[in-house]
C-alpha cells in the first residue's frame, strides 16, 4: 500500500494551523508513501480549490460557489447532496490511482464518492469515525424530525458498509457502533486520537506576562480557557453560565478562542448580562493559540448536555500537549469524562447544566494547587505515551493488511 489518499472536510493549508488530518498525512509521507487528499472545504472560509504540495503531500482542495454556504436549511442540503458529486467529477481519476483510501466522518459528506466509486477502485477502505452524524442532529433536533433522522441513519449504516475497516475512537464508540449499526464486528478496531509529538511550549513569567498583554489577559488573573468551535454542539452556555456564578469573583477571568455559528450570541449574551469576566478572542494560528493556552490555567472542555453518544474532544490534545489541566462540563453518555479522571488523571469533569457543581470543581482546581500541578504533569505525559500519530497510522495499515 504504497499510494495512499485521504479524504476529508477539514484540512488545513495555512503556515502555524495544522490538524489531526495534517499530522496524519505528513506522517505517511515520511514513512515514504505517496500520498494524496482530497478536501472538501465545508466551511467558506477553509479555502479555495486549488491543487498545491504541502510538506511532500499532493492537497486537491475543492470549494463551491459562496452561495452555497449560506446557512440555512436549503443550502445546507444542497451542499451535502451536490459538493461529493462534483468532487467526483473533478478529480475521480484520484480515487482510482491509489492502494489505500482512508475517509474520517461523517460519511454522508463524501457519499457520490463511496456510491460511484467504490467498485471501480481496488483499493482498500478504512474509515475513521470520529462521531455519529444523525444521533448527533437528532440530539440537537429533538423528538420533531424524527424521519430526517431515520433517514440519514439508513443512508449513514449504508455507507459505513461500504469500507473494508472502520478505526472508532475509544472503547464507548465501538460498542456503540455496533450496537445501533449493521456492522460487522471484525471490520471495528480501536483508533484513539493522535498528534505529531512536540516539546512541550514552556514560558517564563516575562513571556507569560507578554502574551496576556497582547490580548487582554489579566495578568494576575486565574485564566480558564476554551479554545475550539462555537456551534449548538459544544453548548457553551455552560461556560458563560459558570462565568456568571463567578461575577463575584474577580481572581477568575474566562477566555473563549475560535469561531462558529453561535459566536455572536454568545458574544450578545456577554454584552447583555455584563460579564466583564468574558473574553473573546478571534481566531488565531494555530502556533499563536498554543502560547496563549500555555498562558492559562485551566482549558475547559464544554459539550451540550443532550447528546447521548461517546466522544473525545479533540480540543483536549491542545491543553495535554502544553500541559495544561483539564476541567470538563460534558453530558453523562460520552466517555471522556471517565477518561479524563481515571486513565489521564488531568482534571475534573461535571455533568453539563448544572453551574453549580461546575463553579465547586473550579474553585477546587484553583485552591488546590498541588493536585493542579498534579493534573498538568500527567496530562503531558498521557499525551506523550497515548497519542503518538506513528501509532495511528501502523493501527490502520495493520486493519488493512490482510483485507
Amino acid at each position: 500500500m504504497e499510494r495512499i489518499l485521504l479524504l476529508t472536510t477539514k484540512y488545513p493549508c495555512r503556515a502555524g494551523e495544522g490538524w489531526l488530518t495534517n499530522e496524519l498525512a505528513d506522517c505517511f509521507a515520511k514513512e515514504g508513501k505517496s500520498v494524496s487528499v482530497l478536501v472538501l472545504s465545508w466551511e467558506y472560509s477553509d479555502g479555495e480549490s486549488a491543487v498545491i504540495d504541502l510538506n511532500g503531500v499532493r492537497v486537491y482542495r475543492l470549494r463551491l460557489w459562496k452561495i452555497f454556504y449560506n446557512k440555512n436549511i436549503i443550502f445546507s442540503t444542497l451542499k451535502i447532496f451536490l459538493f461529493s458529486a462534483l468532487v467526483r467529477f473533478r478529480h475521480g481519476r484520484v480515487l482510482r490511482d491509489t492502494d489505500l483510501i482512508v475517509a474520517t466522518t461523517p460519511c454522508i459528506v463524501i457519499w457520490a464518492l463511496l456510491d460511484f466509486f467504490w467498485k471501480k477502485t481496488k483499493a482498500k477502505k478504512y474509515l475513521i469515525l470520529w462521531d455519529f452524524f444523525p444521533y448527533y442532529m437528532r440530539d440537537l433536533w429533538g423528538a420533531g424530525k424524527s424521519k430526517l433522522f431515520s433517514f440519514f441513519l439508513r443512508w449513514e449504516n449504508r455507507l459505513y458498509r461500504k469500507f473494508d475497516a472502520i478505526g472508532c475512537m475509544t472503547k464507548g464508540s465501538i460498542d456503540f457502533l455496533e450496537s445501533h449499526y449493521k456492522i460487522d464486528p471484525e471490520k471495528v478496531s480501536l483508533l484513539p486520537l493522535w498528534t505529531k509529538q512536540l516539546h512541550q511550549v514552556v514560558l517564563d513569567a516575562s513571556e507569560r506576562s507578554s502574551i496576556r498583554a497582547k490580548y487582554g489577559i489579566i495578568d494576575e488573573a486565574f485564566v480558564v480557557i476554551y479554545g475550539g468551535a462555537m456551534s449548538v454542539v459544544q453548548g457553551l452556555d455552560n461556560i458563560l453560565d459558570l462565568a456568571s456564578h463567578s461575577k463575584a469573583k474577580p481572581q477568575f477571568q474566562f477566555v473563549l478562542i475560535g469561531k462558529g455559528s453561535e459566536l455572536a450570541r454568545l458574544k450578545a449574551r456577554v454584552q447583555d448580562e455584563s460579564l466583564h469576566n468574558v473574553l473573546f478572542i478571534d481566531h488565531v494560528p494555530r502556533d499563536e493559540y498554543e502560547k496563549i493556552i500555555a498562558a492559562c490555567d485551566l482549558g475547559l472542555v464544554s459539550l451540550s448536555g443532550n447528546h447521548a453518544v461517546p466522544s473525545f474532544p479533540s480540543k483536549s490534545i491542545d491543553y495535554l500537549k502544553v500541559g495544561l489541566p483539564i476541567l470538563a462540563s460534558i453530558d453523562k453518555y460520552t466517555e471522556f469524562g471517565g477518561i479524563l479522571t481515571r486513565d489521564m488523571k488531568a482534571g475534573l469533569w461535571v455533568e453539563a447544566g448544572n453551574p453549580v457543581t461546575l463553579a465547586e470543581a473550579l474553585e477546587r482546581m484553583y485552591s488546590d494547587s498541588v493536585f493542579l500541578s498534579e493534573c498538568a504533569k500527567n496530562g503531558r505525559q498521557y499525551y506523550e505515551q497515548e497519542m503518538k500519530v506513528d501509532s495511528a497510522i501502523q493501527k490502520i495499515l495493520f486493519a488493512c493488511e490482510d483485507i
